[in-house]
């Protein structure tokens, strides 16, 4: 069983949903940080996190913020929130945003089970 330290970055430039992580084949993914960045120079943001459980073959709301300032940053698990969060294989995180720039950050522990 191989672990693999990761962080992905995704820029959105859109107001639809956008898979921002997948969970690889014949692994689990234990996220410890999942930080968006409202890039907009001038517009506050309301952002959406949603889970889509693959078993289940649907999308569960995880988050919101609303009126995120524009140039500021807010991280999704910490404080009387979770401070991990579990996908399985194919699991995935969508985000959706109303403003069409933000940078999302995912820091991922991936454990191959193979």
């Amino acid at each position: 069983m191989a672990n693999f330290y990761k962080i992905n970055i995704t820029p959105v430039a859109t107001t639809s949903i956008t898979t921002v992580y997948t969970c690889p084949a014949e692994n689990v993914a234990l996220i410890k940080s999942i930080s968006v960045y409202n890039t907009h120079a001038s517009s506050g943001a309301d952002w959406i996190l949603k889970v889509f459980d693959s078993s289940a073959s649907a999308a569960f709301v995880y988050k919101g913020e609303a009126s995120v300032t524009a140039a500021s940053k807010k991280e999704f698990l910490e404080g009387d929130e979770s401070t991990l969060l579990v996908l399985e294989e194919a699991d995935a995180l969508h985000f959706s945003t109303t403003v069409t720039s933000a940078n999302v950050f995912v820091s991922v522990l991936e454990q191959d089970r193979t």
